[in-house]
């Protein structure tokens, strides 16, 4: 047991700990003035890690960072009912029924599909992105039944921001988050009515986007501008990384307020890492102790040499110790896809 937790350990220092300490730096070069805000799964690592250098005096910022328990399939549906914003859920890809989709992307319950959309609507099969247009034609006339069902969730939701201060004009918040396109953050630019900043590792989209009349500002510390399927390794098998770099609690799908006005979150289902959370953490730790140290000892690493190792790690067979391969899994159910793990999609 000793041998595997040390294993684990050296893991996340060799495979996060370099990754970690770009982007932390890169967290502190552009946090001057801005609240930095860690969204989702990938955020609990993120916000872990910052929280710790700032608590040992090895970064500084001028509002210490928060953790947002968000996610795409949250925000999706706290908005499903607004048509300017299909345009956004229906981008990635997805295969399925109407009724899956609102179940795996939108994160409704059967009833309450059953509820907004006549039965025989649900059984409409769609192809993503390609039938965009198609499903929203057949969502529109429900739109309002669709509004009224998630209204306790938005109404939650907005509380939740209310409570994390991203309402308050003084403070600019900066998104943080593994990447890409940066949807969640343009999701939260659209229900925060205001301006936004993100720093991703990756930013597909680099730059500016306006979202209803507010703009969504992104930028990538890796690489900015590349595409899927343009051979970027570590785009293409960033899987790893989301894998690793996830919370204790999985992803978020609901948020409901109760009377005495606690904030209750559901969530979806446990893969792997949260399953044997214990193991993830012991890569984790690792993964923080070697920022730490770089920190420390004024360690500084090149993008370069950052991309060759994530290169080492995700292509060759027997770079990943064998004490972590049952934590290579993730919930890809916003695509349809359900669980998935990187080790057979990429035939390790």
């Amino acid at each position: 047991m000793k041998e595997t937790y040390t294993a684990l350990r050296e893991f996340g220092a060799a495979f996060l700990g370099p990754a970690l300490t770009m982007y932390a730096r890169a967290v502190e070069e552009n946090g001057s003035g801005r609240l930095p805000v860690c969204l989702a799964r990938e955020g609990w690592l993120i916000h872990k890690l910052l929280t710790r250098l700032e608590s040992e005096g090895l970064v500084e910022f001028d509002h210490s960072p928060i953790y947002l328990k968000v996610s795409r399939t949250l925000l999706f549906r706290a908005m499903v009912g607004e048509p300017d914003i299909w345009p956004l859920a229906m981008k990635g890809s997805f295969s399925g029924s109407v009724l899956e989709l609102l179940m795996k992307r939108f994160g409704f319950q059967m009833h309450e599909v059953f509820a907004c959309l006549p039965p025989e609507l649900l059984n409409f099969t769609l192809q993503l992105p390609e039938d965009a247009e198609k499903v929203s034609e057949w969502l529109e006339p429900h739109a309002e039944r669709l509004n009224e069902q998630v209204k306790y969730t938005r109404l939650a939701l907005k509380e939740y921001f209310s409570r994390s201060g991203l309402y308050d004009r003084d403070l600019m918040p900066l998104m943080l988050d593994l990447g890409y396109s940066g949807t969640i953050q343009k999701l939260c630019t659209k229900l925060l009515e205001r301006d936004t900043d993100g720093l991703y590792f990756i930013a597909t989209q680099a730059g500016k986007t306006e979202v209803n009349g507010h703009t969504a500002t992104l930028k990538g510390v890796f690489r900015e501008g590349v595409e899927w399927k343009e051979g970027y390794t570590m785009l293409e098998r960033s899987l790893y990384f989301e894998c690793l770099m996830t919370a204790p609690h999985g992803q978020v799908v609901d948020i409901l307020e109760t009377n005495d006005g606690n904030l209750i979150f559901s969530h979806g289902r446990e893969a792997s890492s949260q399953r044997y959370y214990q193991d993830l953490e012991a890569i984790l730790d690792g993964a923080i102790d070697a920022v730490v140290d770089a920190m420390h000892k004024d360690i500084f690493y090149t993008t370069k040499e950052v991309e060759d190792l994530f290169e080492v790690f995700s292509t060759r067979p027997g770079a990943l110790p064998q004490a972590s391969w049952h934590l290579f899994t993730a919930d890809d159910d916003i695509s349809g896809n359900g669980m998935v793990n990187p080790l057979q999609i990429f035939g390790y």
